[in-house]
Order: structure tokens, then sequence, then C-alpha cells
């Protein structure tokens, strides 16, 4: 919208009251009051009643919402019933709050001084960059800056309005240390309710220490800021700052006050990094693999689950995996190399019509270039349930760019390892044959027995392997903003589709060479009856995008006179995200023990 002033945004939504013009303010159409002599007005006019009901009734055409102040419609009305009292600054003093909202505004200029009764002035979602204090009347009690562009508060030298009680600047640029130090008792010292959410503030002692010094703050907002990610986090807070009623939208219980009692004063409470917990259970949906005819080639089939999660050097990273076997962290570093070269679509993709319509009001990631680095599951042999049991722990110290990392969210991915194994030439088995020949004359009969079960043995470990064939099966989205939001733990099933089995495919070819065999007269009925469609070959686990349309393709392919295939389940994955919190005094006391 380019460069706006406050007061000129203002002064178009004063002016699209139409408080001159019909049916307000003085005109022919205003019926006076003129007791016997009413017989002189004009027959045009009307009454006042009939006036008002054209700006009340709803499906008027001069109906005006007036959203953007409660005093709007009420001037209005004034306009039609004492359209004389509209002089000189009758108009700006009418008015005690003003809503301007995703309107273009960038300045707010000296002319705002002119509403000298101003109580509540609403500014979010525009593009305000600075606050300059001294345009702001000293009525003020409200000011509300979400989603603005602020990104310092050292115009706060001049002393803002003294009986400000609420203060929003959530959704700023805000977030240095130096903002943090204009929080004083002599700057606010009415201040009651202090929005700073989705911010960028990291230190949690730093900020509650700024904040202990006003006396009257009860109502806070926190959540979205770097710091919130701690285990400390609410704890160390409610225990700082008794005086708290409300936090990030929640009522302060006692039963909040004792669990956290005592916590600021233990040495050590305030962590500096974050503890996310990663668990990939179970694995359900995998179609059972088509078993070859012949002996050979032997196949096997084996599965992984890897997701993508913020890069942090080896020293800051603490792996817990359970289950595992000593030789599992080079297997891992291997999984990781591989899946290392998988690219992902971005995560605008899932942006909706309704995220595009308040991009304004909610955070967006600040950099879509976030360092990330695969990490995968052991590979497990096919089941109906596919158990992996995996956990590990991060430990991420860079606070700013994991909170931009779960805005933007991760990508999870299944693969399918399929191995080939054939058995060793003759030439290889020769020499085998001929030793185990010589064994044969010089055993005994016990002997025998052991020379018999040797062969089993080395007819299984005379197998040669192909290079494994590796394939992405699907990848999914999950969403990780509600960590920023309050929640703790983010615990979904992803569904990552139907999939279909090589064993549809092989009906479907049978079907064709029985129909090729029958008379003609028989194959005019199975046209018939049998819908056209396309008869390719499908890959071994093909994706099927909808999950009717897996359904609908398998009863296409089934040959006629037999009964269509079960619904198959899609392929989920059980994954949960966890923050770590201190939950009690208690829960931390006994960790320190433990350790």
């Amino acid at each position: 919208m380019g460069h706006q002033t406050l007061t000129s945004v203002i002064s178009k939504l004063i002016h699209s009251l139409c408080l001159e013009r019909y049916p307000c303010g003085r005109g022919s159409w205003h019926k006076p009051h003129l007791g016997d002599y009413e017989d002189l007005v004009d027959a045009a006019s009307e009454e006042e009643d009939a006036l008002l009901e054209l700006l009340q009734s709803p499906l008027s055409p001069w109906k005006e919402e007036g959203s953007w102040s409660p005093q709007a419609l009420a001037l209005r009305e004034l306009a039609v019933k004492t359209p004389e009292r509209l002089k000189g600054n009758f108009i700006y003093s009418f008015f005690t709050t003003l809503r301007i909202v995703d309107k273009g505004v960038s300045d707010i200029d000296e002319g705002l001084l002119m509403f000298n009764c101003l109580e509540e002035l609403v500014l979010s979602a525009n593009n305000i960059t600075e606050l300059p204090w001294e345009n702001l009347p000293n009525t003020v009690r409200v000011l509300e800056l979400y989603g603005n562009q602020i990104s310092s508060l050292k115009s706060v030298n001049i002393l803002p309005p003294p009986h400000l009680q609420h203060l929003g600047l959530g959704n700023n640029c805000l977030g240095s240390p130096e903002d943090i130090q204009y929080f004083t008792a002599n700057h606010w010292p009415q201040l009651m309710s202090l929005d700073l959410s989705w911010s960028g503030f990291t230190e949690q002692c730093a900020v509650v220490e700024a904040l202990s010094a006003l006396p009257h703050l009860q109502c806070l907002a926190l959540e979205g800021n770097p710091l919130t990610l701690t285990p400390s986090y609410p704890g160390f807070v409610l225990d700082s700052l008794i005086r708290l009623l409300y936090i990030d939208g929640r009522q302060v219980t006692p039963d909040d006050r004792l669990r956290f009692s005592g916590l600021a004063q233990l040495p050590g409470a305030v962590c500096k990094k974050a503890e996310v917990i990663v668990c990939i259970q179970n694995m359900k949906g995998v179609p059972s693999p088509v078993l070859p005819l012949d002996e050979f080639p032997m196949v096997s089939h084996s599965y992984s689950v890897s997701y993508e999660f913020l890069h942090q050097p080896q020293s800051q990273e603490n792996v817990l995996q359970t289950d595992l076997e000593s030789g599992t962290s080079a297997n891992l570093q291997e999984q990781h190399k591989e899946l290392a070269s998988i690219s992902y679509p971005s995560a605008d993709l899932f942006k909706t019509s309704t995220d595009e319509q308040n991009k304004g009001f909610l955070p967006q990631p600040q950099d879509l270039n976030i360092p990330v680095v695969m990490n995968s599951t052991l590979k497990q042999e096919w089941a109906e349930v596919i158990e992996f049991n995996y956990t590990r722990t991060h430990h991420i110290a860079d606070l700013p760019a994991l909170k931009n990392f779960f805005l933007r969210g991760l990508w999870l991915t299944v693969e399918e390892e399929k191995v080939l194994s054939w058995p060793a030439p003759p030439t290889e088995r020769a020499g085998t044959k001929i030793s185990a020949d010589r064994k044969v004359k010089e055993s005994t009969e016990t002997g025998q027995k052991l020379k018999d079960v040797k062969k089993k043995k080395e007819s299984v470990l005379n197998l040669i392997q192909e290079a494994p064939v590796r394939r992405t099966i699907n990848t999914v989205h999950v969403q990780l903003k509600d960590l920023l939001e309050g929640k703790d733990k983010i615990q979904v099933e992803c569904d990552l589709g139907v999939l279909l089995s090589e064993q549809n495919t092989r009906t479907t070819v049978t079907c064709e060479k029985e129909q090729s065999k029958r008379p003609k007269e028989d194959k005019k009925e199975d046209k018939k009856t049998k819908p056209s469609g396309d008869t390719r070959t499908q890959k071994n686990l093909t994706f099927s995008k909808g999950k009717g349309k897996g359904r609908e393709e398998s009863e296409t392919d089934a040959p006629a006179g037999e009964s269509s295939p079960c619904y198959m389940e899609p392929l989920t994955v059980e994954f949960c995200v966890q923050l770590s919190k201190v939950s009690s005094v208690l829960q931390l006391s006994n960790l320190k023990t433990m350790k």
C-alpha cells in the first residue's frame, strides 16, 4: 500500500461514514422540529426514526459495519439526531477506541494527538517500524502493536503514556538484550499486561530479571519465543514472577505455584539448551512381499523410517538408542550418508488459502535454508506390524534455529531395501566339494553326520548377494508449530497412503491369458461386463495417493468371476516429537540426584 500515516487512514475511515450526506447531516431530507409550523416543512423530508432505520437495517445500502471503532456507528446516529454538534474537534474527541488493523500504516504521526480522549489504540498487522511515544495521547491505556516490524525500543527513552495498562508487542522483530533493559518501573508504572509473544528473546534469566521490576504485571505472553523451548519454561518464570495471574493465555493455578515453588532458587535450574525427544514406534500397512516361484533368486525385503532434524555439531548432540547392539552407530552413519542426498519439497506447498489471508498475523520461518540432517531407524524385515522402537534425544543449543525449524516442520520418509541372493557358481564350489570328500574318507559315522550339517551351512553361506536396491516408498510432512504454541508433545499417526502389492498385477496378467483361450463369444460377454481401461503392469508396492484410488484399481484388475480384493489399510507410522519439560521441582531434584 506504500507509505501511509495513521491520521490519513483514520481520516479516510471517518469520511466513509458520510456524516454530512443522506441520511446523516443537515439537508432537505431532514425534517426539523418546527412545532406549529410543520406545514412549511418540505414534503420530501423524512422523520428521524425513518432515517435511523436506514442506518441500522441489515439490508440498507447506507448501513456501515464500523468495526474499526465502536463509536463510529454512534457518531452516525448522532449526525442524524443532532448534526449541529459535529463541529470543530468534537469528532476527534468523540473517539475512545480505534482499531486500525492491516491498513498499511507505517507512521504514527503527531496528528493522533487530536484524539485527546483516546483510550484504546489497536494497530495490528501494519508496517510500523518505530514507536514515537511523543505522538501518543496521554489518555491511552491499551496499545496493541501485534504483527508489525518494530525492531527496537530505543524510543522508550521518551516516557510512554503514564496510564498504559496493556502493551502488545507480539510478532515483531524484538529480542535483543538492549530491548529488555527498557522494561522498568519508571517507564511502565501502571503496566498490567504485556505481550512479547513470537519474538526472538532467548535469555530467560535476563527477561525475568527485567520483568520482575514491573510492580503491577499480572498477564504475560511469551509463547513463540526461543526461550520457551527450554526445559525450565514456564516453571522458572512462574516461580520468579509471583504476581502473575495469566501466562500465555492460561490461568496460573495454586497447583502450578506449588509444583514450581523454589525452582528459581535452585542452582542450574535454567538450561540454555532444548531437549527434543523423537520416537518412532510401529509401522503398519506394508503389503506382504510376493515370493518368487523359483528357488532362486532369494529375495529379502527390509524397511526403515527416516526423518530430518536440525543439524547440530556432534559435540552438542546426545544419542539415546533403545535396543541397539554395539555395531549400530556405524550402521546408522551409513544410512545417514545414503539419505543425505534426498531432496524434499518446500514447506510452502502446504500453505492454505487461510494462511495466505493471515500472512500478516502468523509468524513465518525467517530462513527457509535451515540446515538439517537425516536420521534413520535400523532396517527391519517385513512384518504385518514392523516394530522399530526408535528413540533419540537431540540437544539443541541454537534456540532461534530450532524455532524456525518447528515453524517449517519436518519430512518423514519410508524406504524399502530389496536384496537378491544367488548361489555361488560351480567353479567356486568345486574346491569346497573336493575338500569335503577328503574329510568324508577320514571321518567316522559321527563325523558323517557333522559333515551333512556343514554342507547345509555352506549352502547358505555360499550365496552371492547383488547390490541392494533402495527406493523411497513415500514421504509425508509433519507440522511442528504446536510445540511453539504451548504443547509439549506431538504424537501423530502419519498416513502415507495405500500401497498395492505385486500380486494384484500378476492376477491381471493371468486373467488376460485365460481370456485369450476362451471362445470369441465368451470374450464378447466378458467385454460387456469388464470395464475398459489401461492394463499396464504396475511396479511392486506401487504407491496410490488417494485412499479410494487403490481400491478402484485393484477392483478393476481383478479377474472376472472372482470377488474383488479386500480393503487394504493405508501405510501408517507412529511418530512422536516431545519437548523435555520440568514438571515440578521434585522431578528436577531427582534428575540431579541420578546424575
